[in-house]
């Protein structure tokens, strides 16, 4: 039995390490500001982690999401997102044990994510003015502009997305939950909803310093933020809708991390 165990599991990892390549690689819509590109792949690692647990689903995320770089020609991209999305898995994972064996780390990490995420953009904020002011013409090119008016205007508008993106995305993660509740009769558990939060908001953060790196302009990595938290918000609905339909069938038995069903 124990045999088994081991080699459905080495299947379903082999299964979900597929599926994360071809979801990841069936819409791939490019970001200019880094060369980079905005696709459905995090859904299914939000899901395999559901399902596999944080170490198989590591390994079906950061191999994965890196084949699918190097299949779709962003081959710059694949060692920072084999890293970026394994630990995506691992951070995921690991908050959602903890919060399984204690309630009060949901208010906790709750807390602790809100705080990061406000100091992140913060800081995201003053890079980026400075950058502004400093090499301004530098970043003309990156932001598709020719005036410093026209600059001047998409800095701003940088800036209130970020600003509004960081006060919208728990309110939008509740409605969604709410959504799925109600509609799909499927309660995601609150921890769930903050440990996939942490995931998404490590995943901005990762590319945000790979970026940052390979271009050598923190400003200009900072551009792409608001595309990688739709990529994030699209990813999380498809994972709670499709996992709360698994649920309903005998696949519920294969999640590691249990959701509940409420009967009709």
């Amino acid at each position: 039995m124990q045999l088994y165990d081991k080699t459905q599991k080495l299947v379903t990892t082999g299964l979900m390490t597929a599926l994360i390549t071809v979801a990841t690689m069936v819409i791939a819509i490019p970001v200019p500001f880094t060369n980079g590109y905005i696709h459905m792949g995090d859904s299914m690692i939000f899901l395999a982690v559901l399902i596999l647990g944080w170490k198989h689903g590591a390994f079906a995320a950061g191999v994965g999401s890196a084949l699918a770089d190097l299949f779709l020609g962003y081959v710059h991209w694949a060692p920072w997102t084999l890293c970026i999305k394994a630990l995506m898995a691992v951070v995921m994972g690991l908050i959602i044990q903890q919060c399984m064996k204690n309630k009060k780390f949901t208010a906790l990490f709750s807390i602790i994510i809100a705080i990061i995420w406000g100091g992140f953009n913060i800081i995201v904020q003053r890079i980026v003015i400075y950058e502004a002011t400093a090499n301004a013409a530098n970043l003309y090119e990156e932001a598709g502009v020719s005036t410093s008016s026209e600059f001047g205007d998409f800095i701003n508008g940088i800036q209130s997305q970020l600003m509004l993106i960081a006060l919208i995305i728990p309110v939008l993660l509740i409605i969604i939950s709410f959504v799925v509740r109600k509609k799909e009769h499927i309660i995601i558990p609150v921890y769930q909803i903050v440990a996939m939060t942490a995931t998404g908001l490590w995943m901005v953060f990762g590319y945000y310093i790979a970026g940052g790196i390979i271009y050598g302009n923190f400003a200009v990595s900072a551009f792409s933020i608001p595309a990688n938290m739709l990529q994030f918000l699209g990813g999380f609905f498809i994972a709670v809708i499709l996992a709360g339909a698994l649920y309903k069938t005998p696949a519920k038995k294969y999640f590691t991390y249990k959701t509940m069903s409420i009967e009709k």
